[in-house]
């Protein structure tokens, strides 16, 4: 798959795991981005595409914003990777996101060279979703090179935003070389839970109240935001945490694992005069639907459209 390319094909990739998430009962949606079917093994390996005949970008999320933030075309540039084989970008599952942050008045565009800092002039945030690996390197590898994550960092440090999200395992590995210069470590895990029947599901339907920050800007507006088989962080500015009964696994359909309450999901901190928001779920921040089910699913469940436009605005204050 060529995340670059805007045929349809490529537009639809996502988490074997979603067949995970189409058997549960939780509000959840599918973190997003492809699941990743490895039977067992806790190696790394490459992700394999859910079928376009299962997945699509669902383009009809479209909600108003009332207040935008500023004025139509006015606001910060919000530069969106697609230069990392990302599984998430503007050319699929961010697309209509991207329509969404514009009537917030952001002025939003596809990144698809190197991350250098004189290329970085102008952008205020940077989105980077589910990085991946130059096609046919070796599994783990890095998506990032040493220069682009130091140049990353030192942009982030003297005063602007970046939204880093990358979900379950495999995703935690490409994007840990980024990862480890904004001092955060990825765990590349799943996080689980069972549903009545029993089985492991990584759907959580997570309360503001009792896991999160509810003071944290991020959240006004939120009570609740949906968050499914995605994994755990750690690091700085912890404002979500896993819930009780949660575990730990290596892949999606693991039955047990050691537990996970109480680990961070998602990181908010302040970077030198930039801030950082990192996110260990892509579904949260993408809009997608299913074939066979809701065609409203991800960024569409809870409150998790409110919760991304508070990322981006606190990221771009």
């Amino acid at each position: 798959m060529r995340p670059e390319s805007r045929s349809e094909s490529s537009m639809s990739p996502l988490w074997t795991r979603y067949s995970v998430h189409m058997r549960a009962t939780l509000v959840f949606p599918a973190g997003l981005l492809y699941a990743f079917a490895i039977a067992g093994a806790a190696e790394p390996q490459e992700a394999k595409p859910t079928p376009p005949s299962e997945l699509t970008v669902d383009d009809s999320f479209s909600p108003t914003i009332p207040r935008p933030a500023f004025s139509a075309g006015k606001g910060p540039r919000v530069a969106v990777d697609e230069h990392h084989r990302n599984v998430v970008s503007l050319a699929s599952y961010f697309r209509p996101v991207g329509r969404f942050l514009e009537k917030d008045g952001y002025v939003v565009q596809a990144w698809t060279q190197t991350f250098e800092p004189s290329a970085l002039q102008g952008v205020q945030v940077v989105v980077i979703a589910n990085a991946q690996a130059p096609e046919g390197a070796a599994a783990g590898a890095s998506a990032f090179t040493a220069g682009e994550a130091k140049a990353l960092e030192r942009w982030v440090r003297s005063g602007h935003g970046l939204l880093l999200i990358a979900d379950r395992a495999p995703f935690g590995g490409p994007a840990q070389l980024l990862a480890n210069a904004l001092g955060v470590r990825l765990d590349d895990n799943t996080v689980l839970t069972k549903d009545p029947d029993g089985k492991p599901t990584g759907e959580l339907s997570i309360s503001i109240q009792s896991d999160g920050d509810p003071t944290h800007p991020i959240f006004s507006g939120v009570s609740r935001v949906v968050y499914v088989v995605g994994e755990s962080l750690s690091g700085p500015g912890p404002i979500l945490k896993a819930p009780k009964g949660t575990y730990s696994g290596p892949t999606a359909d693991a039955t047990d694992g050691p537990p996970s309450a109480g680990k961070p999901l998602v990181l908010a901190f302040s970077h030198g005069k930039g801030r950082v928001v990192v996110i260990g779920d892509a579904g949260i921040a993408s809009a997608f639907g299913s074939v066979k089910g809701s065609a409203h699913r991800g960024i569409s469940e809870a409150d998790n459209a409110t919760f991304v436009r508070n990322v981006i605005r606190w990221l771009a204050r």
